[in-house]
């Protein structure tokens, strides 16, 4: 019931940012609409994570995101009583209290901002303009940020160079069902391809002409675009990404901290987790193992952790060491409760064996990349409105700089392959480059898109 109540508040507001997006945009204020795009989606994930308690890897940034929000509780709590009291003395004390609470609100914001200002994005609206955002983009990178309205598509068009943005009429309801019977199609091996077209229609022919062929294209998706894989949408009489290579972005806020991690050294000590073993025959992963020993043929500096030796305390502990990180083992979305979806290990001593998303946020990793070669590892929450609270953005806040996941059920035998050609190409090439080429080379053996489509890339290109 808590839940039901939770998510109502927050879809509630949610509207309100919708429709001051839309008045923005019939003004013609495309760049404050932008803004206000991602102001939702910052304040969704605050009021997402508000009602749950995280753990964070340093005691000292526990300590101040507590504070931070028992500081919050009470700010509410004295406006509260400015608003009701009715005697004139008693409404003066409690303003004073008030402005006090907030100048020490305001301190901590400070000592956040100077010393773990990712942690900003737990706790306050931080969103990035949009002509900040622009300075971030390389020559060559088109960023595509959508925003679902009730009746209308929104696509920002944004390079380096120039902003645009492309209206296309739409019901946004029409459009989950749509999303919702392509991806079963993809993931039962089914005919994709009217669905691919008319997606194609509405997401990508619109704003082709503005592509002029980019380097790489970013996404940025919103509300039910999150499950969708563009990657086999229908482009120029084949699929985008046999066009370009893509990523994708939870917000375009996410990426100033991801491109401050950007290593400009290449660093390939690696960490390869497999087939778990999870006491269950039905959950195993014959072909992950191969698919981990297969990238000791590319990397010197390698360590594996396959069966009874994958437990969920041995990830934990040893995760900080390395600068890539590969999991192939099962995951368990909860759509209940998004910071509950898991990754499964074997049992240890004192670990059940389920890294949970809300365990994630308090890891430190060090890590390029974390691959989740894992069953709807990508997969998050967004009923209450948009950003995705789930693993993907748990290894992004716990220091992944970029993660790739899966956001459907996988094939064990065509998930191989893929990983296989991945990093073959990941020695020489940037990761959205070589993840492109890993899903075409699957393509040729397995041509329908439920065998190679369903990983996504998160966070930096490069």
């Amino acid at each position: 019931q808590v839940t039901r109540l939770r998510n109502s508040f927050v879809a509630d507001k949610m509207e309100v940012y919708e429709s001051l997006v839309s008045v923005l945009l019939d003004m013609g204020r495309k760049t404050e609409a932008f803004y206000t795009a991602e102001r939702s989606r910052a304040r969704n994930l605050i009021d997402l994570l508000g009602n749950n308690k995280l753990r964070l890897g340093e005691e000292k940034d526990q300590r101040l995101y507590e504070r931070i929000n028992s500081l919050k509780a009470s700010i509410l709590e004295q406006e509260k009583l400015v608003a009701q009291t009715e005697d004139e003395q008693a409404s003066e004390a409690y303003k004073k209290t008030l402005e006090d609470l907030k100048d020490k609100y305001r301190d901590q914001l400070m000592q956040v901002q100077a010393n773990r200002p990712e942690m900003r994005s737990l706790i306050t609206v931080d969103p990035i303009e949009v002509d900040k955002f622009r300075e971030l983009l390389d020559p060559g990178m088109t960023i595509l940020s959508y925003y679902l309205l009730p009746d209308e598509i929104v696509c920002w068009v944004v390079t380096s160079e120039k902003l645009e943005v492309v209206r296309v009429p739409a019901t946004r309801s029409d459009l989950k069902d749509t999303i919702l019977e392509f991806r079963r199609s993809l993931q039962n091996l089914e005919p994709y391809e009217s669905l691919s077209e008319e997606l194609s229609s509405l997401l990508l022919e619109p704003v082709a002409e503005k592509l002029e062929q980019p380097k790489q294209v970013g996404i940025i998706p919103h509300r039910m675009l999150h499950y969708l894989s563009f990657a086999p949408l229908e482009y120029g009489g084949s699929s985008l990404v046999q066009e370009y290579p893509l990523f994708y972005l939870p917000s375009g806020s996410v990426l100033r901290y991801t491109l401050q991690r950007r290593s400009q050294e290449d660093k390939f000590r690696v960490l390869a987790v497999g087939n778990p073993d999870l006491d269950t025959p039905g959950l195993e992963l014959p072909f992950a193992e191969h698919e981990v020993k297969s990238m000791g043929w590319n990397f010197s500096d390698f360590t594996e952790l396959m069966r009874d030796n994958a437990t969920e305390s041995q990830v934990k502990d040893r995760v900080q060491d390395f600068d890539i990180v590969h999991i192939a083992s099962h995951g368990d979305f909860d759509p209940l409760n998004p910071l509950f979806s898991s990754l499964k290990f074997s049992k240890g001593a004192k670990e059940d064996g389920d890294l949970k998303a809300a365990e994630i946020f308090g890891l430190d990793i060090r890590a390029d990349l974390v691959v989740l070669s894992a069953c709807q590892s990508g997969l998050g929450d967004i009923k209450a409105g948009d950003e995705v609270v789930g693993l993907n953005r748990a290894f992004m806040f716990a220091g992944a700089h970029t993660l790739v996941s899966s956001l459907w059920r996988v094939s064990d035998i065509s998930t191989a392959m893929l990983m296989k050609q991945f990093y073959r190409e990941y020695v020489d090439s940037n990761k959205a480059q070589s993840l492109r080429r890993a899903m075409l080379h699957v393509k040729t053996f397995y041509p329908h898109p439920g065998y190679w489509a369903g990983f996504i890339l998160s966070g930096d290109y490069y």
